[in-house]
């Protein structure tokens, strides 16, 4: 008796969750890659020398256009 009660809530309990677990699911066919969407191009940091006179001298410093930050220090030009 023990047994068919066991057997019995298996076999409803797997009944019921069967349709739960099966969803069908479809990916969408149209979505393509080709090959020439799909573009990787290396950059060159953009840099340029900054100019100042400091105490009559004409110093540069590299300043980094890509980054927003100074390269170098202050140096004679």
């Amino acid at each position: 008796m023990k047994l068919k009660k066991i057997l019995f809530t298996c076999i409803s309990s797997t009944a019921l969750l069967l349709p739960i677990c099966a969803v069908p699911t479809f990916a969408e066919s149209s979505f393509q890659i080709h090959p020439q969407q799909i573009s990787s191009s290396a950059r060159a940091e953009q840099i340029e020398w900054r100019y100042r006179t400091y105490k009559g001298k004409k110093q540069r410093r590299l300043w980094s256009i890509t980054y927003e930050k100074w390269l170098t220090d202050w140096m004679p030009a």
